[in-house]
């Protein structure tokens, strides 16, 4: 039997919150329910029995969110990496076992993510076997356990949605926002230890952390939250 562990903290002013754990069903938009935490909302969400993870393209289809979740099944929906004027990946993607774009060499999109034997790992370094999926994506935000250092040139606050390792190794995704805006957030440069101290907010200690695609071309979907992209997003982790 397929397990999820979906844990949401219910933004309540003024009052405190606990983790809620339960089964996922994707349902049609309600207004989100995001958990506080310091100036920023936020939500997670680990995953185990991997071999339901997939991660698609969008870049021809260039369909909703909601779209892609109904027609594809996804229980959880998230998006992955950054794309091009081209629409275009940015770096290495692989989908389905296929090799959909290559990688490139950036300062900026320099980590990796992928399953390697069906475990996920999150690295500096592109995986020199096969894999069933992965992708390039930037900047790394925490690495060995440690908040990285980033100099980030014109950083605007917006919404920021990881992919994240805890110490057993489980796979971890998260959304932060601002409290005014959906599509605002945090700098760039404040993410790593933002994202850092929001692990051991959560009972999460963090172990590597990389950045995805976010602002106006981000979504995150489970059974109770819904953020809707405003651009498309250009590929998407699928959970069902």
């Amino acid at each position: 039997m397929k397990k999820i562990i979906l844990v949401l903290l219910l933004f309540l002013t003024g009052c405190t919150t606990k983790p809620i754990s339960e089964t996922v069903i994707i349902s049609p938009s309600p207004a989100p329910v995001l958990a506080q935490f310091g100036n920023y909302r936020y939500a997670w969400v680990k995953l185990d029995n991997l071999v339901n993870l997939k991660l698609l393209p969008n870049h021809d289809t260039q369909a909703s969110s909601e779209d892609l979740a109904k027609t594809n099944h996804c229980q959880i929906l998230v998006n992955g990496s950054f794309y091009d004027k081209q629409n275009q990946p940015l770096g290495w993607l692989v989908s389905q076992g296929e090799t959909l774009s290559e990688p490139i060499t950036s300062s900026l999109f320099n980590g990796y993510f992928y399953l390697q034997s069906g475990r996920p790992v999150i690295s500096a370094v592109l995986p020199k076997t096969e894999v069933a999926l992965g992708l390039q994506s930037g900047p790394l935000l925490i690495l060995d356990s440690q908040p990285l250092l980033l100099k980030i040139s014109n950083d605007q606050p917006r919404r920021r949605v990881i992919v994240a390792l805890n110490n057993q190794k489980e796979l971890i995704f998260l959304v932060l926002t601002g409290t005014d805006s959906l599509y605002s957030g945090p700098l760039l440069a404040d993410t790593p230890k933002l994202v850092a101290a929001l692990g051991q907010a959560i009972g999460q200690n963090l172990v590597a952390a990389l950045n995805l695609d976010g602002g106006s071309a981000s979504a995150f979907h489970t059974g109770k939250i819904h953020l809707n992209e405003y651009a498309y997003i250009g590929s998407f982790f699928c959970y069902n």
